[in-house]
């Protein structure tokens, strides 16, 4: 019977205990417990509402909704609601009103975007006072959280028949 020398057992043994990492094994887990540190560190600046377009701060009491190629003037809204009620925190009465119409977005550099406020007022926007519009973007224009949110019926119930 061959006797295998004595110091691979004792390697296989430090190896198993965790002895002995080695230099690039412990190079690489103080860079991945950094990354991880980091990663906490750094505040997602874009809010995602549940029909996938991105809400972005711009400035006191405002925020943009940045749209995608195919997006009505309802998933505007729907991501304005979604944003005040998840990420802000905000009751289901808060009114929100509409500052721009569809255009280029002054945080992102996006080509369509629709900047939002709570404040009617700071931003320089009048209050919305007729009786009907046919574009719900217009400046001025307002809806509570929960009309907002509720533009997103389609995101919510996909399978959900219209009849």
């Amino acid at each position: 019977m061959t006797d295998f020398p004595s110091f691979k057992f004792r390697r296989a043994r430090q190896i198993s205990r965790g002895r002995r990492a080695g230099p690039r094994r412990t190079a690489l887990a103080v860079l991945g417990v950094g990354l991880g540190l980091l990663a906490l560190a750094v505040p997602a600046s874009a809010f995602r509402a549940i029909n996938r377009l991105e809400v972005v701060p711009a400035g006191a009491s405002q925020f943009e909704v940045i749209g995608r190629a195919g997006a009505l003037k309802s998933d505007y809204w729907c991501a304005a609601g979604d944003y005040v009620r998840k990420s802000l925190g905000l009751p289901w009465q808060t009114k929100i009103y509409a500052v721009d119409g569809i255009g280029a977005s002054s945080t992102t550099g996006a080509r369509s975007a629709v900047r939002f406020t709570l404040d009617p007022a700071a931003a320089g926007v009048t209050p919305f006072t007729g009786n009907w519009t046919g574009d719900i973007l217009t400046p001025g224009y307002a809806f509570r959280a929960n009309a907002a949110y509720g533009k997103c019926e389609d995101w919510i119930f996909p399978f959900r028949s219209r009849n």
